[in-house]
């Protein structure tokens, strides 16, 4: 009852505060980003919203493998999606800048739609004219120059039950396009601070894994299949391990 009670307490209060300060740092962003656009001080804003985002329930983090990830390096970022906080702690457990696949609904909202195109996050247009894999190895390109790796959840949507799903192969086939390493990241632990059909956001300890990074130069066209389908059973095999310790 007492934890029930907490919980509402802070997402009632600390909620709509906190979306209020998301327009106003993406309005940062935006006014930042018309000056340059690939200013440091954009990643560190982003580093600070992450931050504070993972403060409201509030998150604790515990990160195993960075040094894994090589800083002068960019990667395709492969990760499971159980939450609505995996990309906040993405972007505090990975050491190095990563920009993520977002809707282009989003875009439609004034002020966060703009700050997310000045912040390198890549927009997906499925209804567009031109194929998605195309538009979004378009993108990568412009990611990688600025300097970001770009992370994508390898199940395509958010888990609704906790559960490990199977792998689309975009990830294996971005990463090949783009001549990048895969950097396997497995997230534990997120799925119960905001479940799928409750309102409240509730306290937390995440446990995020990175695993050794894995080569895609040679990669032929017809592996992608075997290599996405590798890629889900050891990233499952250390998802379960990280559950059975929690």
């Amino acid at each position: 009852m007492v934890r029930t009670l907490s919980a509402a307490v802070r997402t009632i209060v600390l909620v709509p505060l906190f979306f209020i300060y998301t327009i106003a740092k993406a309005g940062y962003v935006v006014w930042v980003g018309k000056r340059n656009r690939d200013s440091a001080k954009i990643e560190q804003t982003l580093q600070t919203w992450a931050k504070r985002f993972l403060r409201i329930p509030p998150v604790e983090m515990t990160v195993e493998g960075r040094d894994h990830v090589k800083s002068d390096q960019r990667y395709v970022v492969v990760s499971n999606h159980i939450s609505n906080f995996d990309i906040p702690v993405l972007f505090r457990a990975i050491p190095t800048p990563i920009r993520f696949l977002a809707k282009k609904e989003l875009y439609k909202i004034p002020v966060f739609g703009p700050g997310m195109d000045v912040a390198g996050i890549v927009k997906v247009d499925r209804g567009g004219v031109r194929s998605t894999r195309e538009a979004i190895t378009e993108a990568a390109h412009e990611t990688y120059r600025r300097g970001y790796s770009l992370m994508v959840f390898a199940e395509g949507t958010r888990s609704r039950t906790g559960e490990m799903s199977d792998f689309h192969t975009g990830a294996v086939r971005i990463a090949r396009d783009n001549e990048a390493d895969l950097l396997p990241v497995i997230i534990s632990g997120s799925f119960d601070i905001n479940p799928p059909g409750s309102k409240l956001i509730y306290p937390g300890t995440v446990h995020v894994k990175i695993l050794p990074p894995v080569p895609s130069a040679d990669i032929e066209p017809g592996d992608i299949r075997k290599m996405t389908d590798q890629l889900r059973a050891d990233m499952g095999q250390t998802y379960d391990e990280l559950r059975s310790t929690e």
